[in-house]
């Protein structure tokens, strides 16, 4: 599997998306191409792409990452779906998660999380069904995590303990 970054990521990031994909089988991933098109694309926002092949074919599966916002949007709202909650017998009702991204690593984190969930319910890996609600609690997974190492780290930068 080849990480390839077209983004102004830190090393911490790029450290960060390799350990979170290195728990998993990786032989049948070509790749995972992280982009920042900001700029390039009359398209706003964050939005990726995971595509696996028919299991005939020897190609593997790769998955596309791309954020297109500006330095200035930032703080930037994202709004998704992570659930549903019965109503009654017959009605339902979306439940939401509204975030506000502080940087271009936590929107590359989120998609990631978010399409990686895609590759690995299509490779059997992890359980559950392929549905958009479950890869975006899979990617909010991965976003308060990288928040929680970069609190971590920030507290040993500044003389804290090591947790």
């Amino acid at each position: 599997m080849k990480l390839q970054v077209h983004a102004a990521l830190g090393v911490r990031c790029l450290e960060f998306l390799r350990r979170k994909l290195r728990q998993f089988d990786t032989s049948r991933l070509d790749y995972v191409r992280l982009y920042d098109r900001t700029g390039q694309t009359a398209t706003q926002g964050l939005w990726g792409r995971c595509s696996c092949p028919d299991r005939n074919k020897k190609l593997g599966c790769r998955i596309r990452c791309s954020v297109s916002i500006a330095a200035r949007e930032f703080p930037y709202r994202a709004k998704w779906v992570v659930g549903t909650r019965a109503m009654d017998k017959l009605q339902w009702e979306w439940i939401w998660r509204e975030e506000r991204l502080q940087t271009m690593e936590e929107a590359l984190v989120l998609i990631a999380g978010h399409e990686a969930f895609h590759w690995l319910r299509q490779s059997r890996q992890i359980p559950g069904a392929n549905r958009e609600t479950q890869a975006n609690r899979y990617g909010f997974a991965w976003l308060d995590e990288w928040r929680g190492a970069i609190a971590r780290a920030g507290d040993q930068e500044k003389g804290g303990e090591p947790s």
